[in-house]
């Protein structure tokens, strides 16, 4: 009884990644200075927008990079890359029932950190006028 108690139990938590941390996950972007705005990509497609009013973003996760395309007036546009890693309740789905296929087909089977910071850099400011040509007598 027992054995048989074990092996269902085990059956609720085929797909653990995908049960106990879902499918999406939110990342929060913190960009200085704080008046930058980034585009989250991932392979082409534009997922979110981080904005100095909402810097959280949520995303899908993916075994794909995600790139943050930064900006901010007066500074150098920065592209910071994003990699994901293996989801822990991933493991443990893994050595259950279902060899983690449930986790990997809906892409829960990565995670993203949950925070990334982007630092641009200021742009160097613009040369001085030049004088006006002297009038020659």
């Amino acid at each position: 009884m027992g054995l048989i108690g074990a092996v269902a139990g085990a059956g609720f938590l085929v797909g653990c990644a995908s049960i106990v941390e879902g499918t999406t996950q939110t990342i929060t972007v913190d960009v200085v200075p704080p008046t930058g705005t980034c585009i989250v990509m991932r392979e082409g497609e534009q997922l979110g927008i981080s904005t100095p009013e909402k810097r959280a973003v949520t995303v899908s996760k993916s075994k794909n990079n995600l790139s943050f395309d930064c900006s901010a007036p007066g500074y150098q546009s920065k592209t910071q890359i994003l990699s994901s890693d293996l989801a822990a309740a991933t493991v443990a789905s893994f050595f259950l029932l279902d060899l983690g296929i449930v986790d990997a087909a809906t892409g829960a089977w990565k995670k993203y950190p949950s925070n990334v910071t982007v630092v641009l850099q200021q742009l160097p400011p613009p040369p001085p006028a030049a004088p006006p040509p002297r009038k020659r007598s």
